[in-house]
């Protein structure tokens, strides 16, 4: 089978464990490439089911170990992870959506407090400015300033559709703030607890910590009988000169699972380098960079730390701040980083 998406081959596989038909996982470039290794052009869903098929039988599909190269889901509480960590994301997107929708129907009716930032109330399970707003929960302070509002004096007062709107997103952050806790609280198993610690150790958050979980366990698939796999590649220099360069097979690995894997096409002098590897993985790291890593005061954390240390790459995070190049370009050099520090740090703990 081909993965798409968590929902649309979720059926057939528990179909097929129902039936103890073993299942067998072909990625999207793997299938790509055997299409055009079967002489097809176009993609057509029975041309792909005749592929996937074929692919079975084919010795050819196998990696350097001489293993067939179908992909890994795991199961059990890292599956059960991975399946609450797209619920809390989906229940987010809905949540934003609302929001941003609430948010300006308020610039009419309640300007106020229509870019107000308001924080989520443990106890309730949602931010009590929308509890007002819709009208099941007192709030002194927003009461006040609703007596207050320009809004009010010329007779415009918070309309139903607007407070059916703040009603689903109290029930909606009631919802994301129970499945966050039960997250969390499934992570708590031991089995995760190396993972976890480190991540800790990095500044994630739980969601970035569940995601990252899902791409990293078990640690084991990244390594060759229980060490790093590292080998050396005979090569030319640039002034022709015969070398041997390294390389970090299990590194490179690791990177693609999180997202920062370079897929590279040569033909002749011409190189094209792409990102290749998870897309969710890579987005979400990007914005955690974005609001953990590059300001200032993060400079002094552990990882701040870290980053600022001189390796191979030469350069430091302050030395990257100042420097010319794209600010995207910048991003993407700290998350190189991060995930090498990343696997070294789940090495050490997991591997000693």
């Amino acid at each position: 089978m081909e993965p798409t998406g968590i929902w649309y081959s979720n059926f057939w596989k528990h179909l097929a464990e129902f039936h103890k038909i073993p299942i067998y996982w072909i990625g999207h470039g793997d299938l790509a490439n055997q299409r055009g290794a079967y002489g097809f052009k176009n993609k057509t869903d029975p041309e792909d089911a005749y592929c996937l098929a074929l692919t079975y039988f084919d010795d050819r599909f196998v990696d350097v170990h001489g293993k067939k190269r179908y992909l890994e889901f795991e199961t059990g509480k890292v599956a059960l992870v991975r399946d609450w960590f797209f619920e809390c994301e989906q229940l987010d997107k809905l949540l934003n959506s609302l929001i941003n929708q609430c948010r300006q129907r308020l610039t009419l009716e309640f300007p106020e407090i229509a870019q107000r930032e308001s924080a989520l109330n443990p106890k309730l399970g949602y931010e009590p400015m929308w509890g007002y707003v819709a009208g099941i929960r007192e709030y002194t302070v927003i009461k006040k300033l609703h007596e207050k509002s320009a809004a009010r004096a010329i007779g415009i007062e918070i309309s139903e559709y607007t407070k059916e709107h703040a009603k689903k997103i109290c029930e909606l952050q009631k919802q994301l703030d129970k499945k966050e806790r039960d997250l969390a609280l499934l992570m708590q198993s031991d089995e995760f607890a190396p993972y976890i610690k480190i991540f800790k150790k990095f500044g994630f958050g739980l969601r970035n910590q569940a995601l990252l979980l899902c791409q990293c366990y078990p640690f084991e698939r990244f390594l060759l009988d229980g060490k790093p796999w590292v080998d050396y590649e005979d090569g030319i220099n640039k002034q022709g000169v015969p070398t041997s360069q390294k390389r970090h097979r299990s590194l490179r690995s690791f990177q693609l699972f999180l997202g920062l894997g370079y897929t590279e096409k040569q033909s002749g002098d011409k190189r094209i380098k792409a990102l290749g590897g998870s897309e969710v993985t890579r987005a979400s790291l990007y914005a955690w960079t974005l609001t953990s890593v590059l300001p200032a005061r993060r400079e002094t954390s552990w990882l701040g730390k870290k980053l600022n240390e001189v390796r191979g790459d030469g350069w430091t995070l302050k030395g990257l701040k100042e420097s010319k190049i794209s600010g995207k370009q910048k991003i993407i050099r700290i998350l190189f980083k991060v995930v090498r520090i990343l696997f070294y740090e789940l090495c050490k703990e997991l591997t000693s």
